[in-house]
């Protein structure tokens, strides 16, 4: 994944970057960065499954538009600029197959359980790093439905580096350098799953 995500990101202008090193709002492991370049935005998403491609694009179906198209191949997107992507540079052993979002699969309920705790993971973990000292009102709720998951999520904020995050002056750019722990933390979710499976089938997609 990282090898196709450095070229792509090689063949897009990219002045300054956040460099991704999981999806912190999908259940399946990614390596991407967003490239900025004055006042364009160009995405690269990298995944370890081929249906992850037009399953995550469907969450960016509202941002495609003359300003902005799409190139995908059978594991990776990049999102940006008509001219940028049509000039796009693609790995020889991952070549593009589309400039559409595709149809996308049904998430299984493990996978729907799974990207709904890494969507948690984002939350809790933005709001440890503003609020540490405060108690999520709705921890207990979390804690049932996600049991370990706060806690090994607080750990890996604190081995990161709570304050370093926080220094950070754009807030939105918070989630990407969170996704350092993307890959600890997500794998706490696979773990709490096996232990509450039987209560999450009503989730939406199929056991």
């Amino acid at each position: 994944m990282q090898s196709i995500a450095d070229q792509l990101r090689r063949s897009v202008p990219c002045a300054d970057a956040d460099a991704w090193l999981d999806d912190l709002a999908f259940w399946d492991a990614m390596r991407g960065f967003d490239c900025f370049d004055g006042a364009d935005s160009t995405f690269v998403r990298v995944y370890a499954h081929a249906a992850s491609v037009q399953q995550t694009l469907e969450d960016w179906s509202d941002t495609i538009n003359t300003e902005r198209a799409v190139a995908r191949g059978q594991n990776w997107y990049v999102i940006g600029p008509p001219g940028v992507v049509n000039a796009l540079n693609v790995p020889k052993d991952a070549p593009k197959i589309a400039s559409d979002l595709g149809v996308p699969a049904r998430l299984t309920a493990e996978q729907d359980y799974l990207t709904t705790c890494a969507r948690f993971v984002a939350s809790e973990g933005e709001r440890y790093v503003k609020h540490p000292g405060k108690r999520s009102g709705s921890a207990k709720q979390y804690e049932t439905l996600f049991p370990g998951v706060t806690a090994e999520l607080h750990a890996a904020i604190d081995d990161l580096g709570r304050t370093r995050i926080g220094k950070i002056p754009d807030t939105e750019r918070w989630i990407a350098a969170l996704s350092t722990i993307g890959p600890r933390v997500k794998a706490k979710c696979v773990a709490t799953y096996d232990h509450v499976r039987d209560t999450v089938n009503p989730l939406e997609g199929t056991p």
